[in-house]
């Protein structure tokens, strides 16, 4: 009796051990989300974004095959990278190959992260003014504290984008308010500051940065936000505050600590006139 409960325990042990090392595999795969406003324009009633955010320079076959094919088979209308495409940590190559397989697919707009203004790491720092230059020639639309109009069938939506060193707490002084005239996407990096963000009133907001928590408990979400608290309150999916609807990735690349029940994910977001 005394080795049948042994043996039913090693089994139940093992099988634990087997549960959490699954939880260490992290696909990459491409979120859905339909997302329906009144102040959406008809002429972008369908409209298809793709995010891309806290790429970290992750090798997603080669030459990011893997990565360059999921976005080309959503067939989007707009790209937009959220921040941390390249770190401290990791040359260029991975961004270059990203941005000049992408750049025939969808007008992009990118705004920076906190990684691509680190100075310390193995290279020295992060190769931030080189990617620029590879933005600028696959036709990226570097939006650092800018707006930008995007146009469909004689219809305008704006575009704007807050730069990760200029920091909300400028916010109201380098892009200010939403223009009510319009609908507006706003991209900024960190969503841990939606509150603040909602305030300016941007119909839709695009964000990254607390990699979807990295370690997700079934009951209770992500468990470590990027400033080193637990439990962020916004750590992946879609949030509303105010008159703001924000989404937030969850993200493609490593940090510190493993992810864990936590896909890298490819963002798609249809719009909707309601």
């Amino acid at each position: 009796m005394m080795k049948k409960k042994k043996r039913i325990g090693l089994k139940i042990f093992i099988t634990i051990l087997i549960l959490l090392s699954l939880g260490f595999i992290s696909p990459l795969k491409v979120t859905k989300y339909d997302l329906h406003f009144s102040t959406l324009p008809e002429e972008f009633d369908g409209y298809k974004i793709v995010q891309i955010s806290d790429f970290h320079c992750k090798e997603f076959g080669k030459n990011e095959r893997s990565l360059i094919r999921m976005v080309k088979k959503t067939n989007p209308d707009l790209i937009v990278l959220t921040g941390d495409i390249v770190d401290e940590e990791h040359t260029v190559d991975n961004a270059k190959y990203l941005l000049e397989g992408l750049r025939d697919v969808a007008p992009m707009y990118y705004v920076t992260g906190n990684h691509e203004y680190y100075t310390n790491g193995p290279l020295g720092g992060a190769p931030y003014d080189e990617f620029r230059e590879i933005c600028i020639e696959n036709g990226v639309n570097i939006l650092d504290n800018k707006t930008a109009e995007i146009e469909k069938d004689g219809t305008k939506i704006l575009i704007s984008g807050l730069d990760w060193n200029r920091s909300e707490a400028n916010m109201r002084d380098v892009i200010g308010y939403a223009n009510l005239d319009y609908f507006n996407i706003l991209l900024y990096h960190n969503a841990a500051k939606f509150n603040f963000l909602s305030e300016y009133g941007y119909d839709l907001v695009f964000t990254g940065h607390i990699h979807g928590g990295l370690v997700r408990v079934p009951i209770g979400g992500g468990v470590f936000a990027s400033d080193y608290t637990f439990f962020p309150t916004y750590d992946h999916g879609v949030y509303q505050e105010k008159n703001s609807t924000m989404v937030c990735s969850s993200g493609l690349g490593d940090a510190r600590i493993p992810r864990w029940n936590n896909p890298r994910e490819v963002v798609f977001v249809k719009l909707h006139k309601d």
